[in-house]
């Protein structure tokens, strides 16, 4: 019986061992992933302080050390949520003609995040054209917090008023969100009653006028009326992420001589194929994988000389988002190239009309 029990006391023994053994296991296992997750955790940090360099956003680092700060660090992708507000910002930084062209005579409670405004009254009521706009946010933006009248052309009717108040407002300070809630308070239609004085929409596509940029007449431009008086009457033509409408946007403003900026998006090769622009012959390539070199040269013989400037460019169909940059830019000399204070699809095009 004692032998036994001896034996019992061994096994438990031995029991107890393997759990032991199994737990510094299990720990160090544990340690092992918790390192990597730290360390994974310290590259997305250095990454994104890293771009936070280069960019000069100042906001990230203050809340790199919060747990929202490094799941923001490791995100990859493009962080451009408030494209619109920098967006609206740059263009009445860099046209400040806008805000006397397009400025609401009213000046409310309503436009207390706009820059500096002027009450300075035109006989002629201009209007920022808002092409392609989507959901509103920059018609928003502009026509509410910037007291700005704005015209916007999209295919789809938009809700203004709604984007403003989920997607606007509560992005603004404190103080303005208790305003606006105050003022709505005492009149529920507030909001709407400020668009109906400063926004209005074309539910339509936006196409090139029929006139070419070069014709000196520019009767029935465009066969709509409405559309013909909202691009006459514009003080700036503004595309952002416009896709399909921006080449038409161009059109216009060269015709109207308007003044006018766009921020190229999505290229659909596809859809615009006329698009062409001319590259060094080395950096060309015919969608196959070949450079442009070895298909010219594949053109001729051995015995064959190739002279001249055959191999020094090429003319090749726009397909990536610089090569149409590059295409929207070298369509006038006058064309500005600016890179935008956002992130993502962030390179302006624009022209001063001058």
């Amino acid at each position: 019986m004692a032998n036994i029990g001896i034996m019992s006391s061994a096994y438990a023994d031995h029991g107890n061992g393997s759990k032991l053994v199994e737990g510094i296991m299990s720990s160090t296992g544990l340690k092992t992933k918790q390192q990597k997750k730290e360390e994974g955790r310290q590259r997305a940090l250095e990454i994104s302080m890293a771009k936070q360099k280069i960019s000069g956003n100042d906001a990230l680092a203050e809340n790199t050390n919060s747990k929202r700060g490094n799941r923001q660090s490791a995100r990859h992708g493009a962080r451009n949520q408030d494209r619109h507000k920098h967006f609206a910002r740059w263009i009445l930084e860099r046209f400040p003609h806008v805000l006397e062209d397009c400025i609401n005579a009213e000046v409310d409670d309503l436009n207390s995040c706009t820059v500096e405004a002027t009450t300075t009254k035109k006989t002629t009521q201009l209007h920022i054209l808002d092409v392609a706009g989507g959901k509103g946010e920059l018609s928003a933006r502009l026509s509410l917090c910037h007291s700005l009248r704005v015209v916007m052309i999209d295919p789809r009717p938009a809700d203004i008023e709604s984007v403003y108040m989920n997607s606007v407002v509560p992005k603004l300070p404190n103080k303005w969100q208790t305003s606006i809630q105050d003022n709505l308070q005492q009149s529920p239609t507030f909001v709407q009653d400020k668009l109906d004085k400063r926004f209005s929409q074309l539910i339509m596509p936006f196409t090139s006028p029929r006139a070419s940029p070069t014709d000196e007449q520019l009767e029935d431009c465009y066969q709509d009326k409405t559309l013909d008086a909202a691009v006459r009457d514009a003080s700036i033509v503004v595309g952002l992420h416009a896709d399909g409408a921006t080449d038409a946007i161009v059109d216009a403003a060269l015709l109207y001589r308007k003044p006018f900026v766009v921020v190229p998006c999505c290229v659909f090769p596809n859809l615009f194929r006329e698009r062409y622009i001319s590259v060094p012959i080395d950096d060309a390539t015919d969608g196959s994988g070949t450079s442009n070199r070895e298909s010219v040269e594949s053109q001729y013989s051995n015995n064959t000389p190739i002279e001249g400037n055959v191999l020094k460019e090429k003319r090749v169909v726009v397909r990536s988002h610089d090569q149409f940059c590059t295409y929207l830019l070298a369509r006038d000399p006058r064309f500005v190239k600016e890179v935008l204070p956002f992130e993502g699809r962030n390179m302006a095009i624009w022209w001063d009309g001058k």
